[in-house]
């Protein structure tokens, strides 16, 4: 090692042929020749090259320490995905943020602990997270490990480099490569700045990731003001933030957290919204900024969907004064207006099997699986189907793969029983249903 801000000869570095007659039989020194035979001899090269963009005759040693930086940004982005995480939270995780949580009922719970961004005296936050986030702290810990060790044997390594010794260090921290130009010297007191998404491009197919005409009509269901950088045909700008807003709206649409049960106040229908919404369920307390988001992307997403219903492709059974009757306050310019009447409780929107559920009150008589009532089919004389129900010509092809079931149940189920009463009703449904949507 040569003191501190002395320039090292030619002859120092052993990924490269010396050009000052040295030859290694004084000091010792062992050459191994440009860093790419090296690669190629455990096997990386073609590695390198590929996630890092370089050929053969631009690899050089510091294209490994591009490799790692890519591998760190990679798993942040990969945790962000899975948590509802801000950018900022997980680039201060530690290395031993990953914690698996063995619950009596729901098995293991994977649970990533930091600090928030907006509550300094919170540095027990957890957020839950997927079981596979285990390979990306993993891969994210070598990298980690392997900064330190180097930092580490840096005798002129600054003096807080050596705290981050213990297993509470960083997940993602400076180069410290001996190659590396300031990583190691620099004050590790301080945080490197959060990368902009756009340096990770390479992980991406530009053409990939090419603005359809389809991915803007989504974008502008969940976002309605969407800026000028969006547009069809553009390369899709990303930003970090997009990975925590991308998973409220997914968790949202995904049927694992409904809008039904919300009306129920928020009551457990499924593991993951158990998990979800409960706070001190199972020990987990879920970050609150994360909740926040969560609510106010379901709601633009059913501002969206209300501003759909007063479309053409959706019919009353009852005619169309009384599908006038049930859009009447909903605008299909005003999306912000919608989104506040869905906020107050004014507008519904529920997805059943023969199109939208409009109706403010739990359904008693099911809804979900079972279309007596949406139908009418419920009804022996004249068919009476439920008022707040409007059909969806785009679930024809469900409502036969129905009626094939009941179909098939009809052929077994016992005269006068109550089942076949039901399957019948249900039966009688799917026929009001296809003749309604056939008057359209």
């Amino acid at each position: 090692m040569t003191p501190q801000g002395q320039k090292k000869p030619k002859s120092f570095y052993p990924l490269r042929w010396p050009t000052d007659e040295a030859n290694g039989q004084q000091t010792g020194r062992q050459y191994y020749g440009q860093f790419i035979d090296t690669a190629r001899r455990f096997g990386i090269a073609d590695l390198l090259e590929r996630w890092t963009g370089r050929s053969d005759r631009e690899i050089r040693v510091q294209t490994l320490t591009s490799y790692l930086n890519l591998v760190s940004r990679a798993g942040l982005g990969y945790l962000l995905n899975f948590s509802l995480m801000r950018v900022e939270e997980a680039w201060n995780l530690r290395t031993n943020c990953l914690q698996i949580e063995k619950d009596p009922s729901f098995g293991d719970i994977y649970i990533l602990q930091g600090c928030t961004t907006k509550t300094m005296s919170d540095s027990q936050a957890l957020w839950v997270t997927s079981p596979s986030a285990r390979v990306a702290v993993k891969a994210m810990q070598v990298v980690a490990n392997l900064r330190t060790e180097s930092a580490l044997s840096e005798p002129n390594a600054h003096p807080e480099t050596k705290a981050t010794a213990s297993e509470s260090r960083y997940l993602i921290g400076y180069a410290t490569e001996p190659w590396s130009k300031r990583g190691s010297k620099a004050n590790h007191s301080l945080r490197p700045g959060i990368p902009y998404l756009a340096r990770a491009l390479q992980l991406f197919d530009p053409e990939q990731m090419r603005i359809t005409q389809k991915d803007f009509e989504l974008a502008r269901m969940v976002t309605p003001t969407l800026s000028d950088e969006f547009a069809v045909g553009k390369i899709w700008p990303l930003a970090w933030h997009q990975l925590r807003r991308t998973g409220a709206v997914n968790m949202q649409a995904s049927g694992l957290v409904s809008d039904a049960s919300l009306q129920f106040q928020l009551k457990h229908v499924t593991r993951a919204m158990s998990l979800y919404y409960g706070q001190n369920h199972s020990r987990v307390r879920l970050d609150e900024k994360a909740h926040t988001l969560y609510v106010r992307t379901m709601y633009e997403v059913l501002g969206r969907q209300l501003q759909q219903l007063a479309s053409d492709r959706f019919v009353s059974p009852h005619g169309e004064k009384r599908k006038s009757e049930i859009v009447r306050l909903i605008s299909a310019t005003d999306a912000r207006k919608v989104i506040n009447l869905a906020k107050k409780g004014i507008a519904s929107y529920r997805s059943v099997l023969l199109g939208i559920c409009t109706s403010r009150a739990p359904c008693p008589y099911g809804g979900i699986d079972n279309i007596a009532h949406c139908g009418g089919g419920d009804s022996l004389e004249q068919p009476k189907p439920c008022a707040d129900v409007l059909y969806d010509p785009a679930q024809l092809n469900e409502v036969e793969a129905l009626e094939a079931i009941l179909d098939e149940r009809l052929a077994t189920a016992e005269a006068e029983s109550p089942l076949r009463a039901s399957l019948e009703a249900q039966k009688r449904s799917v026929e009001n249903y296809r003749h309604a949507i056939q008057q359209m």
